[in-house]
């Protein structure tokens, strides 16, 4: 984990991350930026994209953590964001790929409706509906196949996905009304609302 220093204004601003999220941590240091100084106090916070970002004063440093995902996120909170930044770069780049310039956010916090123990199944499908109430993502998972499916369903945070299935991080951020098929952890398909294959020449190699 590497310790990434900037000066804003008056203060010093830390964030530490993985080397490899460099480009992340320089966007997300142009995004505190353009915070008004007032509201440069501990324990302010402020969501960008999937995840929440909180200040943290210490020794007249300012740093900057996330919600601990690979503990309790809605009570503890880590200095390291590789996994908070890893996440946002999937979706933004899953995004980029299907030439997409904006997507329908997505929280850690939403849940996400399954069919149950259809995470443990190599042929889904995610499918997204608009209209959900505040804390749901919208999304639904279900099985390809008629044979693995079940009338019980579970529901998860989108969080728990980076520990149970991480690939499907990726596709969280697209709009409402999208479907998309997996085989295990590739991507076989994007179909957009009006039921069209949008992935490129019906290239498969997204992981």
């Amino acid at each position: 984990m590497k310790k990434f220093i900037r000066n804003i204004g008056d203060k010093v601003v830390v964030v530490q991350a993985e080397h490899e999220l460099k480009m992340q941590v320089e966007s997300l240091f142009r995004i505190f930026e353009t915070i008004e100084r007032e509201k440069w106090t501990d324990g302010f916070s402020i969501q960008i994209g999937w995840s929440n970002f909180i200040v943290s004063v210490k020794n007249e440093e300012y740093y900057i953590l996330s919600p601990d995902y690979s503990g309790n996120p809605f009570e503890d909170y880590t200095e390291d964001l590789t996994l908070s930044l890893w996440a946002q770069l999937e979706q933004v780049h899953f995004l980029r790929k299907l030439n997409m310039k904006n997507g329908e956010g997505v929280s850690f916090r939403d849940k996400v409706v399954v069919a149950k123990n259809i995470l443990e199944v190599d042929s889904i499908y995610l499918q997204r509906s608009g209209g959900a109430e505040r804390g749901d993502s919208g999304w639904y998972i279900g099985p390809v196949h008629e044979e693995d499916d079940t009338e019980e369903l579970e529901a998860f945070y989108v969080y728990q996905l980076l520990k149970i299935r991480p690939s499907l991080i990726q596709v969280l951020a697209l709009p409402y009304e999208y479907m998309v098929i997996f085989e295990r952890d590739q991507v076989k398909a994007v179909l957009n609302e009006r039921d069209e294959d949008i992935l490129s020449g019906g290239r498969n190699d997204t992981n």
